[in-house]
């Protein structure tokens, strides 16, 4: 009997570890894809207005729009020009957000260039 009630805790731990570690995998991908996202936005708006306050508002509306936290947005003009970004996208976690340790490293950061 103990030894079915200690299976069944591990299966339900490894459960909850493996729905959380894939709600985690999810906000990364989905981080990655937002941050390029945001640096296209901003270089399309900067060729095609000029104005670099109007590519920083449409990169941060785009993240915003899609559920994200635009962290920093840079612009390179060396050799080609270029834009950078760096998202923040919090995961959906159905059990990590509660335990005080892991909540403030759940959420999940990427950072993408776009070159125009």
């Amino acid at each position: 009997m103990r030894g079915a009630i200690t299976l069944i805790l591990a299966i339900v731990l490894f459960a909850v570890i493996a729905m959380d570690g894939y709600g985690m995998f999810v906000a990364f991908q989905t981080s990655k894809e937002i941050a390029l996202g945001a640096a296209q936005s901003a270089a399309l708006n900067v060729q095609a207005t000029g104005n670099e306050g109007a590519a920083q508002k449409a990169a941060n509306e785009y993240v915003t729009k899609n559920g994200g936290e635009l962290l920093e947005l840079e612009r390179g003009r060396y050799q080609s020009h270029w834009y950078r970004a760096k998202v923040r996208v919090e995961p959906d976690t159905r059990v990590f957000h509660f335990i005080p340790l892991l909540n403030r490293l759940l959420d999940q950061e990427s950072t993408a260039s776009y070159t125009f």
